[in-house]
């Protein structure tokens, strides 16, 4: 299992496009663009985990977060970057990340939040399971697919860390995802 992490690792950093690039590779599609969730207010921490539907015991997004992920979704608009599929954890803030910038999304529950499990089978499979959502690519190779998640999750998954509201874009690749480079919302500017 260790050389398997050490070869996405390496996999996942042989590249580092510029966003102009980057944009560009979007509009053409096949790629997987992994999308921290967007800025949180860090006043509250996630206390209450019980009802994943009540938002009130979790952290969640900031004013400043909201308007992140309107940012995006606009900006994937105004580049006619086309999306296939929109995949979400099921914390609030990821869920309206997803929300605010397309409107629709789909639960994965692959996708929950690392730091909280703490059997490590289930860690395991967690890491595992996005580690082939970043691998694998659209139905239709002239579009992509967004997955809304948590930065613990990627670090583990293929030693990529990003900041809240940036988003790393992956190749999909028989050696496993290949990170191409990174955008935040103000690269998705005109």
């Amino acid at each position: 299992m260790t050389g398997l992490f050490m070869m996405l690792a390496s996999a996942a950093s042989a590249e580092s496009l510029e966003p102009p690039v980057l944009i560009e590779r979007l509009q053409a599609g096949g790629l997987v663009v992994f999308w921290r969730h967007a800025a949180t207010d860090r006043s509250h921490d996630d206390y209450d985990l019980s009802d994943m539907d009540d938002c009130a015991g979790q952290r969640n997004l900031s004013t400043q977060g909201r308007e992140q992920a309107r940012q995006v979704g606009e900006g994937f608009e105004r580049h006619s970057i086309a999306v296939e599929q929109i995949l979400s954890s099921e914390f609030c803030r990821n869920w309206e990340t997803a929300h605010y910038a397309f409107g629709e999304y789909d639960i994965r529950f692959e996708l929950y939040n690392l730091p909280i499990i703490r059997d490590e089978e289930r860690r395991d499979d967690l890491i595992e399971g996005l580690r082939r959502h970043l691998n694998t690519p659209p139905e239709d190779l002239q579009k992509n697919i967004v997955v809304v998640g948590h930065d613990l999750n990627l670090r583990h998954a293929v030693d990529v860390e990003i900041e809240e509201a940036e988003m790393a874009i992956f190749e999909p690749h028989a050696d496993g995802p290949r990170l191409l480079g990174t955008l935040k919302p103000d690269d998705l500017g005109d």
